[in-house]
C-alpha cells in the first residue's frame, strides 16, 4: 500500500488503461463463448428482441406502401414457461427488459393478415394497453408527424404483431407504432438549414483555399509556427483572413512547445489522447448496447461479471480527466499572467469568459448547422428515426441552450447533441475557476480560504446530491436505458451531466495549478507538502478499493436515501479528481523526466490537439456506423466490435481535422490578432516597430 509510485502520472491518469484493458479482454473472450438464447433458456425459444424486415425493399416495390416501426410489450402469464424465463432474464440492472420488443414491418402485410382475420380474432389480439414501469417508447413529440400513422394503423399494428407472437410463443402482447415512413422519404426536402450549412461551409471552403493559395508567396520563419510577413501593415498576405490558410494551421497543429511551461504541460496533450481513445471505445460499446443487436445476451454475460463491474464504476469518471486539465490551465496561466504586472479589473474576468465563448462557438455552430439539416441523409435504415429524426428534432426545438451552456440542466431529456453536456459543464466550471482566480488576484493571502472552500463543496456537494435523489454508492449500467440512448436515465439527468456534484475534478485542477505554480518558484515547495507526499500513492489506490466492490451495489435497492452510500459516493469521485490532480501535478514536475518522449511527439501533440472537435463529430461517426441494421440487429463479437472502433475513430478524427483546421485554429488565431490589434492600438506604431524589427511582424 505505501509502495512509492515512482510513475504516477502512469498510475493516476493512465492507470484507468489497466481496467480498459481488462474489459475489452473480458469482450473478447465472452465473445468466444457464445451464450444462445436456447442456452440461456433450456428448450424455452425466446421471442427475439429486434427483427425487422427489409425497409428499402418494402418502400421500392411497392412506393404506396408504408414501413413502420413499433415496439410490443410482452404481457405477462405466469402459466407460460417463455414468459417465466422472459422474466427471469429482466431482473437485473444489466440485463436487457426481453419483454419489450422491437419489430419493423410493412403495413400492406399486417393489413392482409388482419384482413384474413375473423372478427373474434380481431378483438381477442386487439389487446388494451397496459403499465409498464419502464420507458418502452419515444414520446410522440420526440417525433413529429406520428400521431396520423399512430390513429390510421394503431389498431392494426397491434393486432398483426399480437397474433404473429400468440401464433410463435404463445404469448400475449400490447404494440404500438413509434414511427412510420414512405418512399417519400428517399427524397427529403431541402430547407433553410440545408441551404445556411452548405453555404457556410462553402464560404468556409473557398476562404480556406484563397489563404493556403496566397499563403504560398510568403516568407516564412522556420522557428515553430510563426510565420514572416514582408511590408507589415500594407502586404495582402497580412490580411486578418489569412489565419484560414491551412499552412497556419497545420504549423499550429504540429507546433512544439518552446517555453519551460510549454514543455511542462505537454504531456497533458497526451492523457487526452488516451482519454478521448477510451471515451470513444465506451460510446461504441455503449452504441453496440443502444442498437437492435441479434445477441443481446453477449453483453449482458460481460457485464454481469463482477470484474467489469468494478471497472464500469471507473469509466463515467473518465471525462473528468479533461475538466481536471482545463482546471489546472487555468490556474497555471492566470497566475502567470497576473505576474506580468497588469492592474487589477473585472474585465479581465468577463474578457477572458468571452473569448472563452468564442473560441468554442465556431465549430460548435457548424456542427449544430449539420445536425439540423444535411443529418438526414446520413441513411435510411429502419431505426434511422431513433438515431437521426429525434436528434434533429431536438437540435431544432433546443439547440438555443446549447449555445448558452445551460443544456445540461434544462431539458436534458430532449438534449441536442447529447455529448454536449460535457461542453456546458466545462464552461461552467471555466466561469467558476475565472471568479476564484479574480478572488485570488484581489486578495492574496486568501489562498488557503479558497482552497479549503473548493475542498469542502467538493466534498459537500455530491453527498447532498446523492441522499436527496437516493442514488446508490457507485454508478451503475443500466441496460433498460441505453434503449433510449440515456435520455430516461434519472441519473443521468440528476447526477452525471450537471457540474455542481462533479466540481471535485476541475478544483482539484486548480489546486494542482496552484501548486505548480509555487513549485516553479521554490523547487523544494512540493517536498514540504506531506499530505502531497501521502496522495500519490492512497488516491489511485483508493480508487481501485472503492470500485472493486461495484457489483454488490447492484443489489441494493434502498427504499429511503442513505446516508453512508451519499458519503461513498462522494469519496468515490473525489479520490479521482484527487487522482488526477496529483497526477497530473506529478508529471508537470518531478516526475516530468520519467515520462516517455513520446508522450510530448508532435504528432501526439497534434493528435491531443483534436479532441475538441474528436468529441464533436464522435456520435456522428457512432451513427453512421449503426444506422443500417440487419433483419435481427448487429451481431456482438470480437471483430465487429473492433471493426466499429475503428470506423468510429477513423470518422471522428477525419471531420475533427477538418474541423480544427478549417474552423477551431483559424477563428482561434483571429481572435487572438483581434486582441492584438486592440492593444496595439493603445501603443505607437514605433513601439511596435522596434519590437518585432525590421519592419516585419510575426504572428503565430
Amino acid at each position: 500500500m505505501a509502495r512509492s509510485v515512482e510513475v504516477i502520472f502512469t498510475t493516476s491518469v493512465g492507470g484507468v488503461r489497466t481496467i480498459s484493458a481488462i474489459v475489452l479482454t473480458l469482450l473478447c473472450f465472452s465473445s468466444v463463448v457464445r451464450c444462445s438464447d436456447s442456452e440461456k433458456s433450456g428448450d424455452v425459444r425466446l421471442p427475439p428482441m429486434y427483427h425487422f424486415e427489409n425497409k428499402n425493399r418494402c418502400l421500392s416495390d411497392d412506393p404506396s406502401n408504408i414501413y413502420c416501426v413499433a415496439r410490443t410489450i410482452v404481457k405477462p402469464d405466469n402459466s407460460s414457461n417463455v414468459w417465466k424465463i422472459i422474466k427471469e432474464n429482466s431482473i437485473e440492472d444489466t440485463q436487457y427488459r426481453h419483454y419489450l420488443l422491437d419489430r419493423g414491418f410493412c403495413i400492406k402485410t399486417c393489413t392482409k393478415l388482419v384482413n384474413g382475420l375473423t372478427e373474434d380474432q380481431k378483438r381477442f389480439f386487439d389487446q388494451k394497453k397496459f403499465y409498464v414501469e419502464t420507458p418502452y417508447i419515444y414520446d410522440a413529440t420526440f417525433i413529429p408527424g406520428m400521431e396520423n400513422y399512430k390513429r390510421d394503423y394503431g389498431r392494426t399494428t397491434n393486432i398483426c404483431l399480437g397474433y404473429q407472437l400468440q401464433r410463435d410463443y404463445n404469448l400475449s402482447s400490447y404494440s404500438e407504432i413509434e414511427h412510420c415512413t414512405t418512399s417519400d422519404t428517399f427524397n427529403k426536402p431541402i430547407t433553410v438549414f440545408h441551404v445556411l450549412f452548405a453555404v457556410s461551409i462553402g464560404a468556409i471552403i473557398l476562404l480556406v483555399l484563397r489563404a493556403t493559395f496566397r499563403d504560398n508567396r510568403v516568407v516564412r520563419n522556420l522557428n515553430n509556427n510563426h510565420v514572416t510577413v514582408e511590408d507589415s501593415s500594407s502586404s495582402p498576405e497580412n490580411d486578418i483572413w489569412m489565419e484560414f490558410s491551412l499552412n497556419r494551421s497545420f504549423r499550429r497543429l504540429l507546433a512544439e512547445p518552446r517555453t519551460k511551461l510549454q514543455r511542462d504541460l505537454a504531456f497533458m496533450e497526451s492523457v487526452r489522447v488516451l482519454s478521448v481513445f477510451f471515451i470513444s471505445t465506451l460510446h461504441t460499446t455503449m452504441a453496440f448496447g443502444a442498437s437492435p443487436m441479434a445477441n443481446p445476451e453477449q453483453l449482458e454475460a460481460l457485464f454481469s461479471n463482477a470484474v467489469v463491474r468494478t471497472a464500469s464504476a471507473v469509466f463515467p469518471f473518465l471525462v473528468h480527466t479533461f475538466f481536471t486539465i482545463g482546471g489546472m490551465l487555468l490556474a497555471v496561466h492566470f497566475l502567470d499572467f497576473i505576474e506580468t504586472g497588469p492592474k487589477f479589473r473585472w474585465s479581465i474576468f468577463f474578457g477572458g469568459v468571452m473569448n472563452r465563448y468564442l473560441r468554442m462557438l465556431p465549430a460548435y455552430l457548424i456542427m449544430w448547422l449539420y445536425q439540423v439539416s444535411w443529418l438526414d441523409r446520413i441513411g435510411n435504415g429502419p431505426t434511422a428515426h431513433r438515431l437521426v429524426d429525434v436528434e434533429m428534432h431536438f437540435c431544432k426545438k433546443n439547440g438555443w441552450t446549447n449555445f448558452l451552456f445551460i443544456n445540461n440542466y434544462y431539458k436534458y431529456n430532449e438534449a441536442c447533441m447529447q455529448q454536449t453536456w460535457y461542453m456546458a459543464a466545462d464552461f461552467q466550471f471555466f466561469f467558476i475557476g475565472m471568479i476564484i482566480m479574480m478572488l485570488l488576484w484581489r486578495f492574496p493571502k486568501s489562498s488557503k480560504v479558497a482552497i479549503a472552500t473548493m475542498m469542502t463543496v467538493s466534498v459537500v456537494a455530491p453527498i447532498i446530491n446523492n441522499y436527496v435523489f437516493n442514488f446508490v454508492g457507485v454508478i451503475l449500467l443500466n441496460f433498460k436505458h441505453l434503449r433510449f440512448m440515456l435520455f430516461h436515465y434519472e441519473w443521468m439527468q440528476r447526477d452525471y451531466v450537471l457540474a455542481h456534484p462533479h466540481t471535485c475534478s476541475y478544483f482539484s485542477g486548480i489546486i494542482a495549478g496552484i501548486a505548480y505554480h509555487r513549485a516553479q518558484k521554490d523547487p523544494k515547495y512540493l517536498g514540504k507538502l506531506t499530505i502531497y507526499k501521502h496522495l500519490k500513492r492512497i488516491a489511485p489506490l483508493m480508487v481501485l478499493l472503492m470500485s472493486a466492490p461495484a457489483t454488490f451495489f447492484y443489489g441494493i435497492h434502498p427504499s429511503s436515501p442513505s446516508l453512508w452510500m451519499a458519503i461513498y459516493a462522494s469519496a468515490h469521485r473525489n479520490f479521482f479528481g484527487i487522482m488526477c490532480g496529483v497526477g497530473l501535478l506529478y508529471g508537470a514536475t518531478d516526475g516530468s523526466s520519467k515520462i516517455p518522449s513520446i508522450f510530448r511527439h508532435r504528432v501526439v501533440l497534434a493528435i491531443g490537439r483534436l479532441s475538441f472537435c474528436v468529441y464533436l463529430a464522435q456520435f456522428n461517426a457512432i451513427r453512421f456506423y449503426f444506422l443500417n441494421v440487419s433483419e435481427n440487429g448487429f451481431v456482438v463479437n470480437v471483430h465487429n466490435f473492433i471493426n466499429a472502433c475503428l470506423v468510429v475513430f477513423g470518422l471522428s478524427y477525419g471531420a475533427g481535422l477538418l474541423l480544427c483546421t478549417m474552423v477551431e485554429l483559424p477563428v482561434a488565431a483571429v481572435i487572438k490578432r483581434l486582441q492584438g490589434a486592440s492593444k496595439s492600438s493603445k501603443e505607437s506604431i514605433k513601439t511596435e516597430t522596434e519590437i518585432n524589427g525590421n519592419g516585419k511582424i510575426k504572428y503565430t
